[in-house]
């Protein structure tokens, strides 16, 4: 009777340390959230801002030639902001693991926000941006080395 009482004691502490500990967590949670939160929204200075790169390549294409995209080009546009911010970013500053469809760019989604052939360029209101569905503008084929030289 006396052991039957002890491992029910125990059981009982050790129960009550599990609750006590989860019930910790639960509170810092919270906070927690509130800080990833804050780190991941709070602006970055330009001296800590990473260097964006000047092209990323873009090979998940299809049968299509990859895309070269000229970052550095738009980002002379547009703020970061502009693309990669808000709830729904119009690309994560991350890299696809499915690559983009062209049918999201014909719905105005990613590139297509912007090249839908109705948009006016920022540095000129009276000239379009091209429309995504001209398709050889991006999909450049890829001269091929002469392995002869």
């Amino acid at each position: 009777m006396r052991r039957t009482s002890f491992y029910l004691v125990l059981v009982a502490v050790l129960a009550a340390g599990c609750l006590v500990g989860k019930l910790a967590m639960a509170e810092d949670a919270p906070a927690k959230a509130a800080d990833d939160k804050a780190a991941v929204t709070a602006p970055v200075a330009p001296a800590e801002a990473p260097k964006a790169p000047e092209t990323i390549k873009l090979d998940k294409v299809g049968k299509m030639p990859p895309v070269t995209f000229p970052h550095a080009k738009h980002g002379k546009m547009f703020s970061c902001e502009k693309c990669h911010a808000a709830k729904d970013p119009l690309f994560p500053q991350k890299p696809s693991e499915t690559g983009m469809k062209m049918a999201d760019m014909k719905a105005g989604k990613g590139c297509g926000s912007c090249h839908d052939g109705k948009s006016a360029l920022p540095s000129d209101k009276d000239k379009k941006v091209f429309a995504a569905t001209m398709c050889m503008k991006c999909h450049k084929a890829v001269a091929k080395a002469d392995p002869a030289k």
